[in-house]
């Protein structure tokens, strides 16, 4: 039962918002496709992080680890834009979305939750179903993968089971990707209002 992916409309930019309110750009390179942009807030290495560009390529690294993208020739004028893509830009890793998603408790709370409730929705689910789940959500092993998918594997209930449970996708965007793929349309964005400065100023 392969479930969408809702996370990443959670992590939303006035989240991460604050964690860059002072930093600072610093332009180390600016040479047409060739750019290195450092964006940090200025005596700290929190939340710093780097934009490095060459034809075909972006590269995000920092406090938040380190990203390659490549699609277009101008990897700037591919990110830009006012919404976040994670789903697509993953795409453009070179080892695609599975290289930045790993195991979500949460995501799988959520699963089994929509599961459950459907359930009782078609009267298949017995009463005290609700208590039943509380408690494998409270007692069972669900911190880490191969852990959840046993208790599900293991879970009965009045004769009642979880079916198909190794079609089940419990892994989610990381953290840190998401917080990159918001820096980094945050980052071109102000890059692109310092130039316009200039260009404005000249």
């Amino acid at each position: 039962m392969e479930k969408s992916n809702p996370s990443y409309p959670d992590y939303d930019v006035h989240r991460f918002l604050p964690d860059v309110a002072e930093h600072k750009l610093t332009v180390l390179h600016d040479d047409g496709l060739y750019r290195h942009l450092r964006f940090q807030k200025p005596g700290t290495g929190f939340y710093w992080f780097d934009l490095i560009t060459w034809p075909g390529n972006l590269a995000f690294k920092g406090d938040m680890g380190g990203f390659m993208f490549a699609r277009i020739t101008d990897m700037f004028e591919f990110f830009r834009g006012s919404q976040i893509n994670p789903d697509y830009w993953a795409e453009k890793l070179p080892d695609g979305r599975d290289s930045v998603r790993d195991y979500s408790s949460e995501l799988f709370e959520q699963q089994v939750k929509e599961h459950v409730a459907q359930a009782i929705l078609d009267r298949e689910a017995p009463k005290g179903i609700g208590r039943a789940i509380r408690n494998l959500f409270e007692w069972g092993d669900t911190t880490w993968e191969d852990g959840a998918r046993g208790e599900l594997e293991r879970f009965e209930y009045k004769g009642w089971r979880f079916d198909e449970v190794w079609e089940w996708n419990f892994r989610d965007y990381t953290w840190q990707y998401l917080w990159a793929c918001h820096a980094i349309q945050w980052g071109i964005g102000l890059y692109d209002a310092a130039r316009e400065r200039v260009a404005v100023a000249s």
